[in-house]
């Protein structure tokens, strides 16, 4: 029988994205769409028509996890309740290296970021203007939560939950 190693593991930090989080998302996406149309004149009406787009944003945000984790031979383990999360589907059955957290989290929102841009040349205006706030702003709880990564130490793991990112130390 093999000689088998139990860790245990110590919170270090958790950023979670709630109710206030959505709500800021929320309203700094309705904040955006009123800007653009003001500024770009556009009508509002044309832009609340093009939220439509805003869906294939957590697709986008699920394919750039998955492909990431595909090259670098990870297996990521998605719950359901993963789906509807702030992280769109990212999630791991056990803790992750830091260094693989940055990474998948670097490539989803700097991925999404280049998508909507190169996508913005083609799509009508009212839709460019929507998809490319919408990629911004729903980047916004991975972009902060990688941020704060920048402060827990390397040898870290990270255990995606249902509303939160958890920074946690091993002892072993």
């Amino acid at each position: 029988m093999k000689d088998q190693t139990i860790y245990s593991y110590k919170l270090l930090f958790r950023f979670r994205w709630r109710f206030w989080g959505f709500l800021v998302q929320l309203l700094l996406l309705g904040a955006s769409l009123i800007a653009g149309s003001h500024w770009l004149a556009i009508s509002l009406q044309h832009l609340l028509v093009s939220c439509s787009i805003l869906a294939g944003i957590p697709v986008a945000h699920f394919l750039l996890f998955r492909l990431y984790a595909y090259f670098r031979a990870l297996s990521p383990g998605t719950t359901a309740d993963m789906l509807f999360s702030a992280w769109w589907g990212a999630g791991f059955t056990l803790p992750q290296p830091l260094s693989h957290y940055r990474g998948a989290e670097s490539t989803v929102i700097l991925g999404s970021l280049f998508l909507s841009a190169s996508l913005f040349v083609w799509l009508p205006l009212s839709y460019g203007v929507t998809l490319l706030s919408g990629a911004v702003v729903f980047a916004l709880p991975r972009l902060i939560a990688l941020l704060l990564s920048l402060r827990q130490p390397n040898r870290c793991r990270v255990k995606y939950e249902t509303a939160s990112v958890a920074f946690l130390l091993t002892d072993g």
